[in-house]
């Protein structure tokens, strides 16, 4: 944010006890650019001091744990005499403890150990915006020069009401809104939209927090696709399932914008590590932005085939109809049974490559595709007597299910993984002695619980059917017998116990009625539980 003609330069201060951290913290950030024309470096807390007492500086960046006393000390003995400087919290640790206390403090922003320079970058231009919205209201309250001082803040509520479409808002009415706000705006000229639309951000967003994500992007957009650092043009939506940032351009070319739309991704791609497609509108007047920025999000939305590209409206696919079937159902059924991965992959890549071509790759088809594969491979694992539903509840299988839709990529990496879990899971159950080996482990371990065969069977995947006939297949014996004969081994163990009464073993052992662990005791083992404590003792008395 280079400082604009009438603002003062400002003054910051790095403190850290590691003299590696201050000098890429110095050696990193373009200082010049942030409006920042002064840094001083500090490596206790008692030089710090010195250095705030000799001059003012408008920020300070300090390490929380330091050995000579803490950042939070540093902060609390500032406030305490009266100095108000924006404050960045460092830290090593991502379970912030210190929040309350910060805040209390009114420390500006925290940032985690290691960073990266272009997030430290944001952080510091958010602080900075923070200490120059407080110059701001020191120096008048008189609408004209608060009007300059927030000009930011003005340009952003005109275009939120504009493409807000909560008014429709004329030529005239666009001129005078302008004019009374006083901005630098053509009423009469031609604009294009920007929509940028990102997805798959959720791990950037746990490392660098919800807000601070949304203000780097919204300050990206802008330095990007306008050359402006200070962000007035771009504005901030959460559709369904991703982010949209709506820039609003001037009458550029569709060349150069497409130029600068390319650089935006390769630069959120290197910098957060995530996905963005952009869509350019045609040319349009202003009293058309509200209707072009619905068209353009829902154009965004359904051209799957543009993931991580750059299009324009005209570019734009149509939408399937509801009719169109996506798969060869037979060849797939047969590829599936042979556990032909590759073959189905394949096909599936030659399906979508051809729709794309044709310009009808959208999400619908995507959907559809997504519906046929599931139906599919259901009814193959039910044939098989595996629960499909419960075998695909896990995070990962529901997380690649939700992206499926949002681009060729993520229907095949869905797929692939489909495919893997189905056909890896088809395997061990095939490998009778392993699954056999697991449920009999699930009933030693559980034998106290009120299981049955249904239970167990959900446990497994398994149809409760399919479950009672392979295990009975395998052992000769039935899952309920099974059950019982560990509940009877471990009711012999607890009885030859002194310290364990009769009475409480049945309940220990998981029968809810003693007369029938009796009956069934007496079964299994030819005499009473009664008969067999007594048994035990008298052994344990001779022995």
């Amino acid at each position: 944010m280079r400082c604009r003609e009438g603002e003062e330069r400002m003054k910051a201060l790095i403190v850290d006890d590691d003299t590696a951290t201050v000098d890429m913290i110095c050696d990193s950030v373009d200082w010049e650019r942030l409006g920042i024309q002064q840094v001083e470096k500090a490596y206790n807390i008692h030089q710090a001091k010195a250095v705030l007492e000799s001059a003012v500086m408008d920020i300070v960046i300090s390490d929380i744990e330091m050995p000579q006393g803490s950042g939070l000390e540093l902060l609390e003995w500032m406030r305490e005499n009266g100095k108000d400087s924006e404050f960045l919290l460092l830290t090593c640790h991502e379970d912030f403890s210190y929040a309350s206390r910060a805040l209390r403090l009114d420390a500006a922003e925290y940032l985690t150990k290691p960073f990266n320079p272009a997030v430290m970058e944001t952080v510091l231009l958010k602080v900075i915006h923070r200490a120059r919205d407080k110059q701001a209201l020191k120096q008048s309250s008189k609408r004209g020069e608060w009007l300059s001082s927030n000009e930011k803040k003005n340009y952003l509520s005109f275009f939120n009401e504009l493409l807000g479409g909560y008014a429709m808002w004329d030529r005239e009415k666009i001129r005078r809104e302008i004019a009374g706000r006083q901005l630098i705006i053509d009423p009469e000229g031609c604009f294009r939209l920007v929509i940028s639309r990102v997805v798959n951000y959720e791990q950037a967003e746990e490392q660098m927090g919800r807000n601070l994500l949304e203000f780097f992007l919204l300050g990206l957009c802008s330095e990007v696709l306008l050359g402006e650092i200070e962000n007035r043009h771009t504005l901030y939506y959460q559709d369904g399932k991703g982010k949209l940032f709506v820039t609003v351009c001037g009458g550029e070319s569709e060349e150069d914008m497409r130029g600068r739309c390319e650089d935006l991704i390769e630069k959120c791609e290197a910098y957060i590590h995530v996905p963005v497609t952009c869509c350019i509108s045609s040319p349009v007047q202003a009293e058309a932005l509200a209707e072009t920025k619905e068209r353009l999000g829902r154009c965004i939305s359904e051209n799957v085939a543009f993931y991580r590209k750059v299009f324009t409206e005209e570019e734009a696919v149509e939408k399937v109809a509801e009719s169109d079937t996506a798969l060869d159902l037979k060849d797939l059924d047969m590829w599936l049974k042979e556990h032909d991965r590759r073959r189905i992959l394949g096909y599936l890549k030659d399906v979508l490559s051809e729709k794309e071509r044709n310009r009808v790759l959208n999400e619908h088809a995507l959907f559809l595709i997504k519906q046929e594969l599931l139906q599919m491979d259901y009814a193959y694992l039910l044939q098989n007597g595996i629960q499909a539903a419960k075998l695909f509840h896990d995070e990962i299988s529901v997380k690649l299910l939700e992206r499926a839709t949002q681009s060729s990529v993520d229907m095949i990496r869905w797929a692939n993984y489909l495919l893997e879990r189905t056909f890896s899971y088809e395997d061990e159950v095939k490998k009778s002695a392993t699954i056999i080996g697991r449920i009999e482990e699930y009933i030693r371990g559980h034998y106290a619980e009120d299981i049955s065969r249904n239970e167990i069977a959900k446990v497994f995947f398994l149809t409760p059917e399919y479950l009672a006939k392979l295990y009975k297949k395998k052992t000769g014996v039935s899952i309920k017998n099974a059950v019982i004969e560990v509940r009877i081994e471990k009711a012999k163990e607890l009885l030859a116990r002194e310290d364990i009464r009769i009475s409480d073993v049945a309940g220990m052992v998981g029968f809810d009625n003693f007369s029938y662990f009796s009956t069934l005791f007496k079964k299994y083992t030819g005499i009473t539980p009664k008969e067999y404590k007594t048994n035990q003792q008298q052994i344990h008395l001779n022995s």
